[in-house]
């Protein structure tokens, strides 16, 4: 930079001492000018620019008309008024250097050597000009002029490679214009050639590779092809690497990525790819100049993955900005910008949004009026007019249901009508229009009984899932929509093909190589799928095992990835070891964290978190294509299949298995033995019943009105007792042999103390509970129980003894009055002293998440007495607060993640609260909480609790538990035996609360402080999950 400095300094003196008419002054005024651009672009000082343009000024006018060189000078001063507009936006400046390049072509004849050059500048700066004021005819001209260019510059490589990629960039533009997919295969096809040679220089190879990302990314959005946005991607990452940080094409480079990350993520769901575009849309718009043509694209993407993230994690910072950013992406854009509307499709959105949170009529009147706006003012055919009618249909709709005008409803069809047959039939995005269509005239129907709309409405559901390229999430919402509409006329049979194929579609929401956070914010959106399924399957005369597989493979997908990775492949060791190996290194890849530790906006080298997504993405693939290739060996056919009926049947042999099924159509128990698989319907079962009781448990507690008495008789009498009575439990053992049942609820029922139902306030010698029947047992799925019994209790040294890990935390930092447990030393000091008689020795290690997650791998039994913390809007969060729970925390998702299978522990003991409830309706059916990733990481047996328990109680149920331990073995049996017995103790008073625990004050074990909880059934939420 200094050496440029004095070279352009040396310059300026010699063209000043020159006099006007001195032959070598124009040379040396263009010699000027080509230092000053190169030094601005090393420092952007629009000075720089300013005096590279006046020199050039200077030099043609100091040429005669027929002078060779002046045609270049002319160029070059184009070349920097076109450099200028990019970063002003002045019209003045692009008019002139169109003007000043055509003159240069109409003076060169076809041979000419700078023919091509001249051509291709032309094709650039008219192609700047349509994408600003939409002349068709600049567009024509730029396409022919590029294709010139290209032809005249065969045997120049370089120069060819350029006017490729401006080729590719009018080609695409003419797409965006006309929506013909020819155009857009075109404009990537000369993208590519672009970048044929692998020794371009990098600047230019970054232009290249920008342009190529941005037309594969649109074709991925025309197509839905995930292919095109990973090499989008890749392409436009490649791009921002490849440039200093302050080139002044930095910045169109980082708005391309954020647009294609933003996109990448409505596919897949991956929160990293949205935090990731709002950080570089946001590093974009700091390096814009004042009126630069690129602000309104930079700030329109911003505000639009800021509302997507408003959609995810619910902050209105987020989705408050993202409507300050609209409305400034607005104001920068001249009325007349063919980019105005895209704009005003935002706001309307991001108000859409907060009407939805706010219930404000306001925001929604207005979401209305700016969508209206943006369609009209695009022009007829152009492919942005379906996406302002879709949107326009979606908020007139939304302002029907608050105030139940026709005229809104009949609007609303009328655009969405017109965006569906504005859409070609291969884009993506016409199914979920279809799909809006559909939803607007079954409302409708519902409203005027029009047999012509509710079929209108099927046979658009039926035509959107039918569409080729459409997103997997969009597919099952089509077969949703048209399975209701088959339910409503009970024809049960379509309603259930349909079901079935969408529970089979809801791995591909949520792939191996995605985020586990992501795949459950995915899932979330389908939470009750299955169960449906397994309902109408019933009612479509479906077997049992049929019903019950439905439920199977729709519940619990994350927890089925897991258990396929983490599972016993002995047997494929030992005859197809060359298979295991690779089996082993895709689940080390794939079993891991996605997540990054880096967002930053990539400057130098290969991105580490795309090149990471890639390999998993990769990994992925491979693990699909292996999993088929170990199938077909001999005696491998059902490799990680959902378990056959048999096998369930098998899972039956230690005692029934009841999986009770909820659903708006029919409820149900399974009743899973070891001859049989049969159905009890559960007629007074009702889904909405079920729902308001799980609400009221958010409340419960010393102050609340909610009734437990109330909610266990009444899951005895519409659950339990029909399905026990089913079995044959009608009455206690006779001789202390207690039988088990293991139970596997659904939807709501998933945070309801089952094994509590009864009527308590009898008689002690009341059958009427299930705890005076049969000993319970929680598991999320059969193929869990029996993943989780294939697993064996591993072999110790017989000298070496077992380690219990013991956690007490009588005080946690930063909680109200220090969340002072103060049982909690003497639940741990009770377990201490049982330890010898268990054959265990006491750890007690730094109460930190680390050296716990240490310690975990080396235990047989860890006891954990302290506060808990339930996250209901990511279960995945919900942590066991030790010292550095603020900092460090130890959650669901850090322990699903920490894999001991080839150590397995025995038993979990999570004395605080709500370790295992899932508190969230929206995550039922993945079942994420503490008890729950205890398990997935490895431990057979998990103690926990379905909410908040009491300090002082607490300390016997885990007295009584272990000292069953301590008499039966340290065996599955024992566990579920030991809570049984301390569990119906505390119920029938037997246990003396004085007894070898001093009486003082006590806090319940979660994060909220609260007296002691003095009400009655304070032992219904201890719970086991086991084998």
């Amino acid at each position: 930079m200094d050496a440029l400095s004095i070279a352009i300094e040396a310059a300026e003196t010699t063209v000043a001492a020159l006099p006007p008419g001195h032959a070598d002054r124009p040379i040396l005024l263009n010699n000027l000018g080509i230092c000053l651009v190169e030094r601005f672009t090393l420092s952007s000082s629009m000075e720089d620019l300013d005096r590279a343009i006046e020199v050039a000024d200077a030099a043609i006018n100091s040429t005669p008309q027929q002078y060779p060189g002046r045609l270049r000078y002319m160029d070059n001063l184009a070349t920097r008024l076109g450099m200028r507009f990019g970063l002003t936006g002045s019209i003045d400046d692009l008019n002139r250097a169109i003007d000043l390049v055509e003159m240069a072509v109409e003076a060169t004849p076809p041979n000419h050597i700078y023919r091509g050059r001249f051509l291709g500048n032309l094709a650039i700066w008219l192609c700047k000009r349509f994408e600003g004021i939409s002349s068709t005819d600049d567009l024509d001209r730029a396409i022919w002029a590029a294709d010139m260019a290209v032809e005249a510059l065969l045997d120049n490589a370089s120069r060819r490679d350029n006017y490729l990629s401006i080729l590719g960039n009018c080609l695409g533009r003419r797409y965006q214009q006309t929506g013909s997919l020819d155009y857009l295969d075109r404009a990537i096809s000369a993208a590519e050639l672009s970048l044929e040679d692998p020794d371009q220089d990098a600047i230019h190879r970054a232009a290249y590779l920008n342009t190529l990302g941005l037309w594969l990314g649109e074709r991925s959005d025309r197509t839905g092809s995930k292919a095109d946005l990973d090499r989008a991607v890749e392409a436009t990452e490649m791009a921002v690497e490849a440039l200093p940080p302050e080139h002044p094409e930095r910045v169109m480079c980082l708005i391309n990525l954020g647009k294609i990350l933003g996109r990448r993520f409505e596919l897949t769901g991956s929160m990293s790819d949205l935090d990731r575009a709002i950080e570089v849309s946001d590093a974009g718009r700091e390096l814009l100049l004042p009126n630069s043509p690129s602000q309104t694209a930079c700030l329109n993407n911003l505000a639009m993955w800021l509302s997507r993230r408003f959609d995810r994690a619910g902050s209105m910072d987020d989705l408050n900005r993202a409507i300050q950013v609209a409305e400034l992406a607005l104001t920068v854009t001249p009325r007349d910008h063919p980019e105005r509307s895209v704009c005003l499709g935002t706001l309307g959105v991001c108000l859409g949004k907060r009407f939805d949170r706010t219930a404000s009529m306001d925001d929604l009147n207005r979401a209305v009026e700016v969508e209206s706006t943006g369609g009209e003012s695009v022009p007829p055919g152009h492919p942005f007019k379906a996406s302002h009618w879709d949107a326009l249909g979606v908020w007139l709709d939304r302002r029907f249901d608050r105030t139940s005008s026709m005229d809104d409803l009949n609007h609303a069809i009328e655009v969405a009508e017109k965006a569906v047959e504005a859409t070609p039939l291969e884009h993506m995005d016409r199914a979920s229009y279809l799909n809006n269509l559909g939803c607007y005239l079954d409302k409708r129907y519902e409203r005027t009984g029009s047999l012509n709309d509710i079929n209108r409405s099927l046979s658009c559901f039926k035509e959107g899932w039918d569409c080729p390229g459409t997103p997997t999430s969009i597919r099952i919402r089509l077969a949703l929509s048209a399975a209701e509409t088959y339910a409503s006329q009970s024809n049960w049979e379509e309603s259930s093909q349909l079901l079935e194929k969408a529970v089979e579609l809801l791995p591909a929401v949520s792939p191996r190589s995605s985020a586990h956070n992501d795949k459950e914010h995915m899932l979330a959106n389908f939470v009750g799928l299955a169960s449906t399924a397994a309902a109408v399957a019933l009612n479509a005369d479906r077997d049992a095992y049929h019903a019950l597989k439905l439920l199977e493979l729709g519940r619990g997908i994350i927890t089925n990835f897991l258990m396929d990775m983490r599972g016993d492949i002995s047997d494929l060791k030992q005859r197809h070891a060359d298979l295991a190996d690779e089996f082993v290194s895709l689940r080390d890849e794939l079993d891991s964290p996605a997540d990054s530790p880096s967002l930053s906006v990539p400057t130098n080298g290969a991105s580490s978190l795309e090149s990471q997504a890639k390999r998993r993405r990769e990994a992925d693939q491979r693990f699909t294509e292996l999993i088929t290739e170990i199938r077909a060996q001999p005696g491998f056919g059902s490799f990680f299949l959902p378990p056959t009926a048999d096998e369930m049947m098998a899972a039956g042999s230690l005692g029934p298995i009841i999986v009770v099924n909820l659903s708006s159509y029919r409820c149900d128990a399974f009743l899973v033995q070891l001859d049989r698989i049969s159905v009890v319907e559960l007629p007074d079962l009702k889904s909405e019943e079920a729902q308001k009781r799980a609400q009221g448990l958010h409340s419960y507690g010393p102050s609340s009105s909610f009734n437990m008495e109330s909610l266990v008789e009444w899951l005895w009498d519409v659950i339990c007792r029909p399905c026990l009575d089913a079995l044959g439990f009608r009455d206690p053992p006779s001789d202390d042999n207690w039988p088990r049942v293991w139970w596997i609820p659904t939807r709501y029922l998933s945070r309801l103390p089952l094994h509590a139902a009864g009527h308590h306030s009898a008689a002690s010698s009341s059958t009427n509970t299930v705890m005076d029947r049969v000993m319970s047992t929680y598991a999320s799925s059969i193929k869990a129980l029996i993943h989780g019994r294939r697993h064996t209790i591993r072999d110790r040294d017989a000298t070496e003894p077992d380690s219990a890990l013991l956690i007490a935390m009588r005080e946690t930092p930063n909680l109200s009055a220090g969340g002072l447990l103060p049982f909690a030393v003497d639940e741990l000091d009770m377990l201490a002293a049982l330890c010898p008689s268990l054959g265990l020795e006491p750890s007690l290690p730094p109460r930190r998440r680390d050296e716990v997650l240490e310690g975990l791998k080396k235990c047989k039994i860890f006891h954990f007495a302290g506060h808990g913390q339930s996250d209901p809007a990511d279960p995945s969060q919900s942590c066991l607060l030790l010292e550095d729970w603020e900092t460090n925390p130890l959650t669901a998702g850090t322990l699903r993640d920490h894999r001991l299978q080839d150590n397995p522990p025995f038993f979990a003991y999570l004395s605080a609260c709500s370790t295992g409830a899932n508190e969230s309706d929206r995550f039922a059916d993945e079942g994420v909480h503490l008890a729950h990733a205890f398990q997935l990481a490895g431990f057979r047996h998990v103690v926990g609790t379905l909410w908040r328990v009491s300090d002082r109680y607490s300390v016997q149920v885990a007295k009584v538990l272990y000292e069953t331990m301590q008499h039966a073995g340290v065996t599955d049996q024992a566990i579920c035996l030991g809570l049984h017995r301390a569990v119906r103790a505390l119920r029938d008073g037997r246990i003396d609360m004085d007894v070898d625990v001093p009486k003082r004050a006590g806090e319940i074990r979660d994060i909220v402080g609260c007296e002691e909880d003095t009400k009655p059934l304070y032992w219904v939420p201890y719970v086991h999950f086991g084998v």
